[in-house]
């Protein structure tokens, strides 16, 4: 399981077994000292019940949330998504509240758990307002956890957090890997089978990115058209190679899927990329539409070096400095690498070297 996926499963967990304290904190403050069964309400032992009985059931519904249905319904519009998910958390929500209500009512009460008393009791509630208040409390925290979440991935991977805490609301100097990647030949692309079909090639090819972009610990800085420009920390991106890496990785889910490329758009599309890193300057902009913006040389240092990619006809194309930072001992023999000289980049004054990077396969096992 990767990283980013824990720390969601993590996220809400925590989140829903805080809901649970709230919702017994409130219940004992509405019913008073007495419960519906008219027993005197134990607030311990109801909030004891309440958070063990929230986070085995929130632990199963966050890993089904992350790791299968976020994956399932990601090409369903958000609309869609959202009901199915609605309707197949509240039948859940249901049941599991239906257990921990009739084992509530069982240890209350001193009774087995199918025993008629609290059967009776567990019925009563069924009949009760409280089972509303409770559907609806429910359905508004789990669904308000994966809204969170939700968000979280429209922002891109930390920028929410980064946006609550204000720790770019002051340009900051950090040190950064950019890749610059779009496809190629995409205006003959687009003019050949129009711009729907072309709107839904890029489409394809950006979601069967996403998955590399976690585990390759990459953030999406921006979409551009058929562009998309990453970003990683320094020692997220030379760790295990993961910014040249992420590139390959790609190019090898491309090709896994080239029959359904094939057969949907007659074509199997290739990408071409630059890599740089260097200084950069990271802050908040924007008034009617915020967000984080990266400033400085090194940003367009690599979109320049991706647009070299066509003239030398590479597909990527690395930074000297890039390459000179990656301390993979083997580097040499897991990649094909080319110098392809110092040139001078259109807006720069000084040369830049760079290389070109080619996937070894022969006799190296794959990352």
């Amino acid at each position: 399981m990767r990283k980013t996926h824990l720390n969601k499963i993590l996220f809400l967990i925590i989140y829903w077994t805080l809901a649970a304290v709230f919702y017994v904190s409130f219940k004992a403050a509405v019913i008073g000292g007495y419960s519906l069964i008219g027993r005197p309400f134990d607030f311990s032992i109801s909030l004891v019940v309440a958070i063990i009985g929230t986070i085995l059931p929130s632990a199963a519904i966050a890993s089904f949330e992350i790791l299968y249905f976020n994956k399932l319904l990601r090409r369903k519009p958000f609309g869609i998504s959202l009901l199915i998910k609605t309707s197949f958390y509240l039948i859940s929500i249901f049941i599991f509240t239906s257990i921990a209500l009739i084992s509530s009512y069982s240890f209350i009460l001193e009774k087995s758990l199918f025993h008629p008393e609290v059967i009776d009791s567990f019925v009563t509630y069924l009949n009760s307002p409280g089972l509303l208040m409770m559907m609806v409390f429910w359905g508004l925290a789990v669904m308000s956890g994966i809204f969170i979440i939700h968000i979280n991935d429209y922002f891109g991977q930390g920028v929410l957090v980064n946006f609550l805490l204000g720790r770019y609301h002051n340009p900051k100097e950090e040190v950064r890997i950019f890749m610059f990647m779009d496809l190629k030949s995409s205006t003959s692309y687009a003019e050949e089978y129009g711009h729907i079909k072309y709107s839904n090639l890029i489409q394809d090819c950006f979601y069967d990115l996403a998955d590399i972009v976690y585990s390759r610990c990459a953030k999406v800085y921006q979409y551009v058209g058929d562009e998309v420009i990453l970003t990683w920390e320094i020692e997220k991106g030379i760790h295990n190679n993961n910014c040249i890496q992420t590139f390959f990785d790609f190019d090898k889910a491309i090709k896994k899927k080239e029959d359904y490329y094939t057969n949907k758009y007659g074509l199997i599309p290739e990408f071409k990329a630059g890599l740089h890193y260097g200084d950069v300057i990271i802050t908040e902009i924007g008034g009617a539409k915020e967000e984080l913006a990266y400033h400085g040389d090194t940003v367009n240092t690599a979109a320049r070096i991706q647009s070299v990619c066509n003239e030398r006809e590479k597909k990527l194309i690395v930074s000297a400095d890039l390459l000179a930072i990656l301390n993979d001992k083997e580097l040499d023999k897991k990649y094909y690498i080319e110098s392809e000289g110092i040139t001078y980049l259109k807006g720069k004054k000084h040369a830049v070297g760079i290389f070109s990077v080619e996937k070894n396969n022969i006799n190296i096992a794959s990352n």
